[in-house]
């Protein structure tokens, strides 16, 4: 008999869901990230996992009874904390020593949720991790999923391909506000000669694009988008905006639009990382 989905609310404290096609789920974590589970005939495959606060796995086996596997594109604190749910993980080996910095900075986050009387994810040493190394290839039944190195927000960076649906999910690797100022970010010069790979890769076999904050969805040209506004910052003729997080001081490549979710592509870098 044909295991059929799981006949539960897809609303949590800590996550809620919206099924965006036939085969893909958009995840929310209440702390500000974006997952993606895609199911096929015989497999499921989690795109990232969060920060870890919050049973994610009891709410994706609601959402599915097929086994899970896990891709997580990068090792930040926002998308590789939950992955001590799971015991078939994969992320690429480059990004180790930036999951070991976030693994500090993730604490307090983990901390203040142990007060609240929330469940926090068992720790996981990315040792335990496949490596993704230089991309992967997942088929699940009826759907396939390809990985692909996309370096530069962090050095293992990886999208995910999902052949069928005609969808690029790149996680924080191209988006609305790519992050380029970290020490282990790549030079804006060498992450767009990434984009320009990637998208001689991928040209025509992909029709939208995932990511995962704002409003989850990036326009299909956000790497031309890219590609070109590196090319502003590379010349200096970008909108050199300045911009803080944390340590950093870096400059925002474009002017954002006030008042509105701003839709179009943005660098966030460092004028000495050029």
């Amino acid at each position: 008999m044909t295991k059929q989905r799981a006949e539960v609310p897809t609303l949590s404290p800590d996550f809620s869901s919206i099924r965006i096609t036939a085969r893909v789920t958009r995840i929310y974590d209440r702390l500000d990230a974006q997952m993606y589970l895609v199911e096929g005939e015989q497999r499921a495959l989690l795109v990232d996992t969060g920060f870890g606060v919050g049973d994610l796995a009891s709410f994706v086996k609601g959402l599915t009874v097929k086994p899970i596997t896990v891709v997580i594109t990068h090792g930040h604190l926002d998308h590789a904390f939950g992955a001590g749910w799971f015991d078939d993980v994969h992320m690429a080996s480059a990004d180790f020593p930036v999951h070991a910095i976030h693994k500090e900075w993730v604490e307090e986050v983990h901390d203040e949720a142990r007060r609240e009387g929330r469940a926090v994810a068992p720790a996981a040493s990315p040792e335990r991790f496949h490596d993704l190394g230089g991309g992967k290839v997942f088929d699940l039944g009826g759907i396939t999923i390809r990985t692909i190195p996309m370096p530069g927000h962090t050095p293992g960076s990886h999208g995910v391909l999902l052949c069928e649906e005609r969808t690029l999910i790149t996680g924080d690797a191209a988006n609305q506000r790519t992050f380029l100022f970290a020490d282990d970010s790549s030079t804006v010069m060498a992450y767009s000669a990434m984009l320009q790979r990637v998208l001689e890769e991928t040209s025509g076999l992909y029709d939208r694009v995932f990511i995962s904050h704002a409003t989850g969805d990036a326009p299909v040209t956000v790497l031309q988008d890219l590609i070109e506004l590196s090319g502003r910052v590379v010349a200096g003729t970008d909108d050199k905006i300045p911009f803080s997080f944390r340590e950093f001081s870096a400059l925002l490549a474009r002017q954002v639009l006030e008042g509105i979710e701003d839709p179009r592509a943005n660098l966030v870098y460092r004028p000495d990382r050029v």
